[in-house]
């Protein structure tokens, strides 16, 4: 090392947690080109809402159609997911709109 140069700089990189701790998870589920249910659920709320339609990542009440409380937050996507599927299997028929 030369007598001018100074020492490498040492950097230091944060880790960052991964998207799985997002406040609020959206997930549509498209049963005909026509229909789709949203699932909205917000972390630390213990519930998720299922609404008639796409609402993209409203917050509000919107076509609202159903509360589900469960009493745990969601774990991740595949959380949601699974969740919004077991939801149109069981609870989905009464809200489904008739030809």
């Amino acid at each position: 090392m030369a007598a001018n140069s100074k020492p490498p700089r040492v950097v230091r990189v944060k880790h960052t947690k991964p998207n799985r701790f997002l406040p609020m998870a959206w997930r549509v589920e498209r049963l005909s080109p026509t229909e789709a249910y949203t699932i909205r659920w917000g972390r630390g709320a213990g519930y998720f809402t299922v609404h008639r339609g796409d609402i993209g990542s409203s917050p509000d009440d919107a076509h609202l159609i159903d509360t589900v409380h469960i009493g745990h937050d969601w774990a991740d996507e595949a959380d949601v997911a699974a969740q919004l599927r077991t939801w149109l299997r069981h609870k989905a028929n009464p809200h489904r709109r008739t030809a």
